[in-house]
């Protein structure tokens, strides 16, 4: 018989811990490539390319922003989408 250096438990808690991958898209803004110099004479797939690398440093299509990338952040939400929910049940000794 193994010895018992702890008392039996009595009780335990358990909750429940939820994860969940959000999503927001935001309203488009419409780029006239005439109006980027830097996009002069690059195909399409190479203008958006660098536009998703560029943004922050590329200018906004109007005056009320310091870049492209801060007028997007500011744009409406156009859909928002809850992903990859999943949920698991823990238990500890004592309740946090």
């Amino acid at each position: 018989m193994s010895e018992q250096t702890e008392q039996s438990v009595k009780t335990i808690a358990v909750f429940v811990r939820e994860y969940y991958e959000t999503s927001i898209v935001r309203e488009p803004i419409e780029l006239n490539i005439g109006d980027y110099p830097e996009l002069d004479g690059m195909t399409q797939d190479e203008a958006i390319n660098y536009v998703e690398s560029n943004a922050w440093e590329m200018k906004a299509t109007t005056d009320d922003y310091e870049s492209l990338a801060d007028q997007l952040n500011d744009m409406g939400i156009r859909r928002d989408k809850i992903t990859n929910e999943t949920q698991e049940i823990n238990a500890v000794k004592e309740m946090f």
